[in-house]
């Protein structure tokens, strides 16, 4: 109870600095000299103490309510989507406390842009406070799976010298940690069946294999996971995520149409002065529930490319021509597909639109290959994001297909935004597909 009482004060005051420091940054845009605004805002606090302290408890008790001074993040490849998510929290709760503000202390009001440079500094800090919190070292598993620890660590994990593995609760006990608990569905045993509730009983995090490599890697693991799991799992998306996502991609589209459509029209036609063959190339994809479409894209290979029948792309594939591996590397044979977007076709983000085809061929090689049809067809997606090229190796598809599972499972609006900003310097770089 103490300790949960200092916790709240030290944020209440750290929320309180946070609000003079915003009244000082407001000050500062109105006077020449720092020290003179400093002077100046430590008076308007004092002159409206009792108005500073309302709007401080007021914004503290809110954001308490809606859970922003938890701090809960711990998901590796969430932590940018979940400070999106706060902050965005955090705006509504400025904006419902500057109408609580403007209805109570309108004759002393704090000016409105105030909470601008609030916004932007309790997002800093809680940008650093995150940072902080989610710095390397090393993190214990007591490992009660049968599944072995090393093998998969170094198969999923980035950075496996991260973990160290306990074999058994005495080890533990003997070493004074406190580890994550990880276990495996479906080989739990009477003896293993009490270690775990013990385990969760004492406090520590238990979770199953699948959800730390899902956690740490940002994939689902299709090695580790059965049909009951995604029953469990696997959830139909939020029809306001629609809507919203939609309306977003029409607006984007239009946009990114109008801006990159002339200079991606004028390579293509360069393209075209040094090979024969149309401008646009149109090919049958499959979209949403597997439903056939039509996706352009600027012409980037020799003409008759697939004479000899349908055949993946590689990296250095010889059909590609010069000028054909620049517009790829940059992404600009992909611009057509925003007309695809404006038709409902394709979305912005979401798992890369395939061939039935290729669909048919791998779905009998990798279990649940077909799920990746859930959700609409992106320009991009996670797995582009990720760095993940898919040619002719069916073990690439198979890592693509978890990256792709991971995104419908937690997809929504900001984790679209990531991926959309995460895009850009993948663009750059020239990786994923």
């Amino acid at each position: 109870m103490i300790k949960r009482l200092l916790f709240h004060s030290l944020q209440f005051a750290l929320l309180c600095l946070a609000l003079l420091a915003a009244v000082a940054v407001y000050y500062k845009f109105a006077y020449a000299s720092f020290v003179y605004s400093l002077g100046v805002s430590y008076q308007f606090v004092l002159d409206r103490i009792f108005n500073f302290l309302s709007i401080a408890a007021a914004t503290y008790f809110f954001s308490y309510i809606a859970g922003l001074v938890k701090f809960t993040i711990e998901d590796n490849y969430f932590r940018l989507v979940n400070y999106f998510k706060e902050l965005f929290k955090l705006l509504l709760i400025l904006v419902m406390v500057a109408f609580i503000e403007f209805l109570i202390f309108y004759k002393a009001q704090i000016g409105r842009l105030i909470y601008v440079y609030f916004f932007i500094l309790y997002g800093l800090y809680y940008l650093l406070y995150m940072r902080l919190r989610t710095r390397g070292g090393t993190r214990n598993l007591l490992w009660m799976a049968p599944a072995p620890a090393e093998q998969i660590l170094a198969k999923y994990l980035k950075k496996p010298n991260g973990f160290h593995v306990i074999r058994t609760d005495r080890e533990r006990e003997e070493a004074g940690l406190q580890p994550y608990v990880v276990y495996q569905d479906g080989h739990i045993d009477e003896a293993t069946t009490e270690a775990l509730i013990k385990s969760k009983l004492a406090g520590y995090t238990v979770m199953e294999l699948e959800e730390l490599i899902e956690k740490e890697t940002g994939r689902i693991p299709l090695d580790y996971v059965n049909i009951h799991w995604f029953l469990e799992n696997f959830e139909v998306a939020d029809r306001s995520f629609f809507r919203l996502n939609r309306f977003f991609n029409i607006i984007m589209s239009f946009i990114l149409l109008l801006l990159l459509f002339p200079p991606g029209l004028l390579a293509a036609l360069a393209h075209k002065l040094f090979s024969r063959g149309p401008l646009f190339f149109i090919q049958q994809r499959q979209g949403l529930h597997g439903k056939p479409f039509g996706m352009i894209k600027f012409r980037t290979m020799v003409q008759g490319a697939e004479k000899n029948g349908a055949q993946f792309s590689g990296k250095n594939d010889p059909r590609i021509t010069p000028i054909g591996k620049f517009m790829r590397r940059l992404r600009i044979d992909e611009i057509p597909q925003f007309i695809n977007i404006l038709k409902g076709n394709m979305s912005m983000v979401g798992p890369r639109p395939e061939r039935g085809v290729f669909i048919d061929s791998l779905s009998k090689e990798i279990p649940y290959y077909k799920l990746r049809l859930l959700a609409p067809p992106g320009l991009t997606g996670w797995a582009q994001v990720n760095g993940v090229y898919a040619g002719n190796n069916t073990e690439d598809h198979k890592v693509k297909l978890e990256y792709d599972l991971f995104y419908i499972k937690n997809r929504n609006i900001f984790m679209d935004l990531l991926i959309l900003l995460r895009t850009i310097p993948t663009m750059l770089q020239g990786r994923g597909e």
